[in-house]
């Protein structure tokens, strides 16, 4: 679909001991891989032969990110929804979710149990919190 669209140039890779992660949907750049990962020792290297659109994109580096250990819960985030984390005066630890358009989100809230301070109810760890547009929810871990 539309998401997974390349552009500009398409190489000709040859994954000789690489893994295939994407190919070409094309009658001649179809018989290439797109995106292939190589692992070697404790490491690993992801080679794009394309560019890519944004949101193919947004997928491999979150992919790479996981490998190497560097994401957590906010990067699984809907694109409209912000996080910022503070300690609060009381010394517990405050989630502070945005959500910047004209469509209600859903988040998974995964931090411990708290309270949502501005709604005064109980969120649990793994809940789904909805946010309404242009809405915040501000939750206090317990």
């Amino acid at each position: 679909g539309d998401k997974n669209q390349v552009s500009v140039w398409a190489e000709m890779l040859m994954p000789e001991s690489a893994k295939v992660l994407a190919s070409y949907d094309h009658p001649f750049f179809g018989n290439y891989p797109a995106i292939t990962r190589n692992e070697y020792g404790k490491g690993a290297l992801t080679y794009e032969g394309t560019f890519l659109s944004d949101e193919l994109q947004k997928r491999v580096l979150i992919d790479v990110l996981k490998m190497a250990r560097l994401t957590g819960p906010d990067q699984e985030l809907p694109e409209a929804v912000t996080v910022k984390h503070a300690l609060g005066n009381s010394g517990k630890n405050l989630h502070i979710y945005f959500n910047f358009s004209s469509d209600a989100q859903k988040i998974a809230y995964p931090y411990g149990d708290g309270t949502d301070l501005l709604a005064d109810r109980s969120v649990r760890k793994g809940q789904t919190v909805t946010l309404q547009p242009w809405d915040l929810a501000i939750v206090e871990e317990r």
